[in-house]
């Protein structure tokens, strides 16, 4: 039972907010999705670049995005872009989604994945 109740924590872990008082720290959060802009516009109604605009992402099902070419991986993931299902993919999105065409080795610290989901929630 000890086990279980530790195994639950370690796994909820990378979910807590990154400020105290659940606030985002825009400034940091832009920071870190300077990643993404690259190859994803974050503005409503901005153009597909290399990938589909993320404005309103959390929340939406994945492969949405009517004007983008997802590849059959994506199309065949059918999730819904939660923040839990957002840490998982922007950890690694090639071994969530074997076959992407997102060709990203992902966001390895968790911090770095908070402060993005936590643009993309406040971006909508």
């Amino acid at each position: 039972m000890k086990i279980l109740k530790l195994f639950f924590i370690l796994s909820v872990l990378p979910f807590i907010a990154v400020a105290g008082d659940g606030e985002c720290d825009m400034k940091k959060a832009k920071k870190a999705v300077s990643k993404c802009v690259a190859c994803h516009s974050v503005n409503k109604g901005g153009p597909t670049i290399l990938g589909p605009n993320l404005f309103a992402v959390v929340g939406r099902e994945s492969a949405a995005v009517e004007s983008f070419p997802y590849s059959p991986a994506l199309m065949d993931y059918k999730k819904t872009w939660t923040e839990a299902e957002l840490h998982k993919f922007l950890e690694n999105p090639m071994k969530v989604v074997p076959g992407t065409m997102m060709a990203f080795r992902g966001l390895r610290k968790v911090e770095d994945r908070n402060l993005v989901i936590c643009f993309l929630k406040e971006n909508k």
